[in-house]
């Protein structure tokens, strides 16, 4: 029989995670970068301050057991003063390990609203999947973990987590 992990270890779990993945850009950011005499190459090593991370949330939605990932969305987010956050799709990955990226104009945006529950929610421009965003935290800088669930004909209902990146606006 299993038992369903504890909030606790799954915050630890997401933030060991999300510190995988900071490393993981950092490094493929450093491997692009021209060698640089050995003092600049020491400091550009550090990694960056959380608060120069641009506006992101990523997500990743998960099989009914928790085995592996269904399908993960990357966006990068616009905070207009006064309006509502633009989310604009980076990339999916799916389970087969097919990825797709999108740059520049070619990202679609999806729209941020509240559904009929009052949860913040984010949606495809065609309108066939929602995510709904269960603990964003709008207004907030730095690197937070936070519940999901997609809503699609597609990929159904799974849950999942995301992280989301200096929303501070």
């Amino acid at each position: 029989m299993q038992t369903r992990p504890s909030g606790r270890s799954v915050k630890l779990m997401l933030a060991g995670i999300a510190a995988v993945v900071l490393a993981g850009f950092v490094a493929v950011h450093l491997a692009g970068q021209p060698s640089a005499p050995p003092q600049e190459a020491a400091e550009a090593a550090q990694a960056p301050s959380e608060e120069s991370l641009p506006p992101s949330l990523d997500c990743a939605f998960h099989n009914f057991t928790r085995t592996s990932a269904v399908v993960s969305f990357y966006f990068d987010v616009a905070l207009p003063k006064g309006e509502t956050p633009r989310f604009y799709e980076r990339a999916i990955l799916l389970a087969d390990g097919t990825r797709s990226n999108f740059a520049g104009d070619d990202r679609p945006a999806w729209t941020y609203g509240l559904d009929a529950d009052g949860k913040p929610t984010i949606t495809s421009p065609d309108g066939a999947v929602r995510i709904v965003l269960y603990g964003l935290k709008l207004g907030v800088a730095g690197i937070l973990p936070l519940e999901a669930g997609i809503r699609s004909n597609v990929y159904r209902n799974l849950g999942g987590e995301c992280r989301q990146t200096n929303l501070g606006g």
